[in-house]
């Protein structure tokens, strides 16, 4: 047997045993960072049998410690891919119809009084004025329950539909729409502080909905970074950039309307950070191993 040594130089009279075959060399080596984490030598070799086959060598007295740490490496390389997977899959959680129903009704519900005494809007509508001038602190959550027409308020409740059911399913519904409303009104209190001292007014649920948007996004970009699967910035940040992309698309309004895009901006950055908190502090079930550090510190083929 021919092979090239890599790592610490190996005794040629050392009794070898096989640890593994792998498909490819990058592999085998991948593997073999795991022996050399541990302070070990190994050996790879190509064979032929049917197709073409790397082995993986390793000195005989260490063949029970390596084989107990690459089992180790392979339940923590499978752990996160199986958690992005539950994450994403979309049925982790029920969809919590029931809260977005009270939701719905309560939309309407405002609705209808908002109409029936016209000076409702005046006094709770999201005002920067109102806000910071007069003290007004409910202003920007009660804003997200009012709306000028049928039309303003169908398009946030098909869009809160779409949106907060995601939230529902990937969190759990009684968290994911707190985190929604949550965000939609620090969504509003960004908004009037960034307009404050001039006076800026706003109402409808699209700061909470597109809240929810940046709460997916979160999610999505801090569950990428918190796996310990090799993935490039371009990929980890995908969440991010699509939902950046999903904002510019559904959010930025016709021109000559009077869109808030400001309040749909700041409702994304609310829910982006509440998404990115939420995931950051959930309780871990990882353990500690030395995966971790062989995965960090390998870039490249050997």
């Amino acid at each position: 047997m021919t092979a090239p040594l890599d790592g610490t130089l190996l005794d040629p009279d050392a009794s070898l045993e096989w640890v593994g075959n792998y498909t490819d060399a990058r592999q085998a080596h991948e593997y073999g960072l795991v022996i050399l984490a541990m302070g070990k030598a190994y050996w790879v070799a190509e064979t032929n049998e049917g197709a073409s086959t790397h082995s993986l060598f390793a000195e005989s007295a260490d063949l029970t410690a390596i084989q107990q740490e690459i089992a180790v490496y392979d339940r923590e390389q499978i752990r996160p891919i199986r958690h992005l997977t539950n994450d994403l899959d979309g049925f982790q959680h029920p969809a919590g119809w029931w809260i977005y129903s009270l939701w719905m009704v309560a939309m309407f519900l405002c609705f209808y009084l908002q109409h029936s005494d016209p000076g409702l809007t005046e006094r709770f509508a999201s005002s920067s004025t109102g806000l910071f001038t007069h003290g007004e602190w409910w202003r920007p959550f009660t804003g997200l329950f009012l709306h000028s027409d049928i039309a303003h308020l169908s398009g946030n409740l098909v869009s809160g539909m779409l949106f907060g059911t995601m939230v529902s399913r990937l969190i759990g519904a009684a968290r994911g729409w707190t985190l929604i409303l949550f965000s939609g009104t620090m969504g509003n209190l960004l908004t009037s502080t960034l307009t404050w001292p001039e006076s800026f007014v706003s109402i409808g649920a699209s700061t909470a909905v597109f809240g929810a948007l940046g709460i997916l996004s979160g999610i999505g970009f801090t569950n990428l970074l918190q796996a310990r699967i090799r993935l490039s910035w371009a990929k980890t940040t995908a969440p991010i950039v699509g939902g950046i992309i999903l904002l510019g698309w559904l959010g930025g309004g016709r021109e000559g309307g009077n869109t808030d895009v400001l309040g749909h901006v700041s409702g994304f950055i609310a829910g982006l950070v509440a998404g990115c908190y939420s995931e950051r502090f959930k309780p871990s079930t990882g353990d500690a191993s030395i995966a971790g550090t062989v995965t960090a510190g390998h870039d490249g083929s050997p």
